[in-house]
């Protein structure tokens, strides 16, 4: 499993990868350090890169992420990029239970190039 978070001062925005099974305690740890990473640079545009990573969560284990993420420092007003190479349904079902948990800007890409776009709006 390999779980990175970094800062992009050129394009301002937060990075980060997991490779490997993506479980809701690699997921809580991942959105921990985001944070810290987030408020340091006091920036809260985020890519994550999961297209080497395999979601191993129950429907209960995403909506229980979905509700916790204030609780590790992630705000409605981070603008979330996604990048996926597969489980589309179950990363839409992710992003959903983050809709109505109030985390509006959160968007899917298989892209890269597109997310990027997105984030710098």
């Amino acid at each position: 499993m390999l779980l990175i978070v970094g800062y992009e001062d050129e394009m301002d925005y937060v990075f980060g990868k997991i490779e490997g099974e993506l479980t809701k305690d690699v997921a809580s740890s991942y959105f921990s350090k985001v944070a810290k990473v987030a408020e340091e640079y006091n920036c809260y545009k985020v890519i994550t890169d999961l297209r080497d990573a395999q979601l191993i969560a129950t429907r209960r284990e995403l909506e229980i992420m979905a509700k916790e993420l204030k609780g590790v420092g992630l705000d409605s007003n981070f603008k979330r990029a996604l990048l996926i190479s597969e489980n589309i349904k179950d990363y839409k079902v992710w992003e959903n239970f983050n809709f109505h948990h109030g985390f509006k800007d959160i968007r899917l890409f298989s892209n890269e190039e597109v997310a990027l776009e997105w984030i710098k709006q």
